[in-house]
C-alpha cells in the first residue's frame, strides 16, 4: 500500500509538472490565501518543502496568511482581504447559508472514527457515564465551535439536555487536562494532540468523542475560494490544487519525514514524542469534499439552530479545479 501511495505521488507531481505550463514571473497570479492553526498539516507541507509543489511560482504565486480561527478569516474574506481560506466544514456551510458568497473547492481533513478526532475528558475516578455530567460545566474551544456542536450532540445520546443539564465554558485544548484535574469543568474537548498524552498519564479518561454524538464522517477543514477569484484565476487556481494533491500523497506515504519537516519549519509547536505518536486524520487522496458527509452535518447543524436554513450544497462545492474532474 505504501509502494502504491508513493507511485501515485510520483506520477501526480510529474502530470502536474507536464500539464501546466510554465507563465513569464510579472504574469504569475498570487492567490491571497489564509490558513489555521490544526488539521491542516498536508497544506503547511507546502510552505515547509515548497519544491513538493512544482507549480509554485510558476503558475501561481501564494500570499499567506494565518488566522486563529475561522471566525477571523470570515473577516477578512468578506473584507476583501483574502479570496481563499482554510475554515471549518461546519462553518463553511452555516456561512453559505447566511449568504456569504462562496464555493467550497476541497477538503483537507475529516473528523472520523478511523482518525485523530476530539475527545472530552473526565478524571479517570470520575464520571463513568454522560449521564453522571448532569450539573457540571463542559469546556469547549469556543462558543458555537464544532466542539460545542460535538459536546450537545453527544451530550443528548447520553440522555442529557444541553441546555438544563449542564453549562459550558470556554477552555483552550492545551488547558483542558489540567482544568479537569482541578475541577474548574466536569469534561473538557481536546483534539488528540492534547488529549493522548493526557490520557498516558493515567488520571484522565475519555467519556466520549466528537463522534459519539454525530457518527459518521466530517468534513472537517475544508478550502473556501470567492467565485470571482475562481473565475479571474481558473489555471491558478487547479495548478494550486494540482500541487496540494501530490503534496498530500507525499505526506500520507512519508508520514514521519512529513511531520518532520513541519517540526523543522516551526509550523507545528507540539514535542516531537507527541506529534510523531499522535494519529492523522482521514484525508481524502484526491481532496475531493464528500455531499453525502456534508448533508448529514448540515442537517445536525440546522437541527440544532447552529444554522437556520440549509445551504444549497450542489450550487456551493464546486470540485471542479481539482485534478482528475
Amino acid at each position: 500500500m505504501r509502494a502504491q501511495i508513493r507511485s501515485i505521488a510520483a506520477l501526480l507531481i510529474a502530470a502536474a509538472t507536464v500539464t501546466v505550463g510554465t507563465a513569464r514571473a510579472d504574469d504569475v497570479p498570487t492567490l491571497r490565501f489564509s490558513r489555521q492553526t490544526a488539521a491542516e498539516d498536508n497544506l503547511w507541507l507546502m510552505l515547509a518543502k515548497p519544491e513538493l509543489a512544482p507549480n509554485l511560482n510558476k503558475a501561481y504565486k501564494i500570499e499567506w496568511s494565518q488566522m486563529r480561527a475561522s471566525e477571523a478569516a470570515y473577516k477578512a474574506f468578506e473584507g476583501g482581504q483574502i479570496d481563499f481560506a482554510t475554515v471549518s466544514g461546519n462553518s463553511a456551510l452555516a456561512a453559505a447559508a447566511a449568504g456569504i458568497d462562496l464555493k467550497i473547492i476541497a477538503t483537507l481533513s475529516r473528523e472520523s472514527q478511523n482518525g485523530a478526532n476530539t475527545k472530552f475528558l473526565v478524571k479517570a475516578d470520575g464520571p463513568k457515564t454522560i449521564a453522571d455530567l448532569k450539573g457540571g460545566t463542559i469546556g469547549i474551544v469556543g462558543y458555537r465551535s464544532a466542539v460545542e456542536l460535538w459536546a450537545r450532540q453527544g451530550l443528548k445520546s447520553g440522555g442529557l439536555d444541553p441546555d438544563k443539564d449542564v453549562t459550558f465554558a470556554v477552555v483552550p485544548f492545551p488547558q483542558v487536562p489540567d482544568a479537569v484535574r482541578a475541577g474548574r469543568i466536569a469534561a473538557g474537548g481536546a483534539v488528540d494532540a492534547f488529549a493522548m498524552g493526557a490520557i498516558a498519564q493515567g488520571d484522565l479518561k475519555a467519556l466520549f468523542t466528537s463522534k459519539t454524538g454525530m457518527p459518521f464522517d466530517e468534513e472537517l477543514i475544508v478550502l473556501i475560494a470567492r467565485p470571482s477569484a475562481l473565475k479571474e484565476h481558473p489555471a491558478a487556481v487547479k495548478a494550486f490544487l494540482s500541487d496540494l494533491v501530490a503534496v498530500t500523497a507525499y505526506y500520507q506515504s512519508h508520514l514521519k519525514e512529513a511531520r518532520q519537516a513541519l517540526l523543522d519549519a516551526k509550523l507545528v509547536g507540539l514535542p516531537p514524542q507527541v506529534y510523531f505518536n499522535v494519529p492523522d486524520y482521514v484525508r481524502d487522496p484526491g481532496l475531493r469534499p464528500n455531499i453525502e458527509n456534508m448533508t448529514k452535518q448540515q442537517d445536525v447543524l440546522v437541527s440544532s439552530g447552529f444554522q437556520e436554513k440549509p445551504a444549497d450544497l450542489k450550487a456551493v462545492v464546486d470540485p471542479s479545479y481539482l485534478p482528475g474532474h
